[in-house]
């Protein structure tokens, strides 16, 4: 564990408000990837079936160098691991553009592919929020960290409309990843101002840490990392497999403009990190499986809300419960899994875990656009009550 040195001036609350604003940054810029990727991947390849595969390769990319990032991080300090991610969303939105420029489907790929890497970066802006500010303000600086998120919620789809309208045209969508290239940049300058502490670390805090590591079998046989990791995934498996195929079936098959995919979006990521504020506190008092169940019963209607027909309201209120069921299970299955492991294990079983969600979500993701293209939005929907029960099992 480590601290900040004594007789330091505490820069708690500009490091939060920095985080906050890298927060937003961060994710105004993975929205827009996520919105507009499986878009651009359809005009490129007139495909439903690959219009995912970039989205998919984004989700990879960071489920593998989420563990290296880690490490980086723990060996050269937090402001370079973050700096390093911010140039690799530089490269990416140069890729991106570059790929939509040239209509080179596998040069877009790429691009999102190294958006990824910078995503498993800015991913440990919460726990920089904890390792930034003094003790008594960690449960605020979480809280206000994770209030990034709406901001991007709400900020991200007029930004990415405004620069699609307002630069290259008539290539559809490239003006919108010259917003990717300006987000970069705007990570950048705000790294400059957060304060981070000289860090020791005693050693009685690394013998803590030291300890025989359990086998890959071993871990997965635990039914607590199992109810954990397995929840957790499923929420991620879900949520991405259906939102991922949202804007192609708002868009390209229902008729409506693209402004209305991003509307949906917006308030499906609104509330996703909207319920983050009390989630803690509701398994407080109910516990995480109860928690779990709440989930469960969001998705189911999620579910129920997007069979019902392909109107506007059916897009919003099936993505708005998404959003919430996803919180709900991920966060309860995120605090399970403290009781899978003992202190030595924590990094050991957490990438583990990481690695088992991410994994899935990604073979969510890559499957999204072929069952959407071979069994259509409604009977998609209709297999999550198949997922959910599997879970329940």
């Amino acid at each position: 564990m480590k601290y900040p040195a004594k007789n330091k001036p505490d820069h708690s609350r500009r490091n939060i408000i920095l985080l906050f604003l890298s927060q937003a940054v961060a994710l105004t810029s993975t929205i827009t990837m996520v919105t507009y990727s499986a878009l651009v991947g359809r005009m490129l390849t007139e495909s439903t079936s690959m219009a995912t595969i970039p989205a998919a390769a984004g989700l990879v990319a960071a489920a593998l160098t989420a563990y290296p990032a880690s490490m980086f991080m723990k060996k050269y300090g937090r402001r370079k691991g973050f700096q390093l991610g911010a140039v690799f969303a530089l490269l990416a939105g140069f890729m991106t553009f570059y790929g939509i420029f040239t209509a080179s489907f596998i040069v877009f790929t790429l691009g999102v592919l190294i958006h990824g890497i910078f995503q498993s970066f800015a991913a440990f802006y919460r726990f920089t929020a904890l390792e930034i500010t003094a003790p008594h303000m960690h449960k605020q600086a979480v809280s206000y960290v994770l209030a990034g998120g709406l901001l991007a919620a709400f900020m991200a789809p007029g930004a990415a409309q405004y620069f699609e309208s307002s630069f290259y045209l008539p290539i559809q969508y490239a003006g919108t990843y010259i917003l990717v290239i300006i987000l970069s940049f705007l990570t950048q300058f705000l790294l400059l101002f957060l304060k981070f502490p000289s860090q020791t670390v005693t050693i009685e805090e690394e013998k803590t840490v030291e300890g025989p590591q359990p086998s890959l079998l071993e871990v997965l046989k635990r039914p607590a990392f199992l109810c954990a990791s397995l929840n957790a995934a499923g929420a991620y498996l879900i949520m991405s497999y259906v939102m991922t195929s949202s804007p192609m079936e708002i868009v390209e098959y229902c008729g409506f403009p693209v402004s209305d995919a991003a509307s949906v979006i917006q308030w499906h990521v609104a509330a996703m990190f909207l319920p983050a504020f009390f989630c803690g506190s509701l398994i407080a008092r109910y516990g995480s499986v109860r928690i779990i169940f709440t989930g469960m019963l969001c998705l189911t209607a999620s579910a129920i809300f997007a069979i019902q027909g392909l109107e506007l309201v059916n897009f919003y209120g099936s993505l708005i419960l998404l959003g919430m069921g996803w919180n709900f299970m991920f966060t309860a299955g995120t605090t399970l899994l403290a009781h899978a492991h003992s202190a030595a294990e924590k990094a050991h079983v957490q990438g583990i875990n990481d690695f088992v969600v991410y994994g899935l979500t990604a073979i969510a993701t890559l499957s999204s656009g072929f069952m959407l293209e071979t069994i259509g939005w409604i009977n998609m929907n209709k297999l999550v009550f198949g997922v959910l029960a599997l879970l329940l099992v």
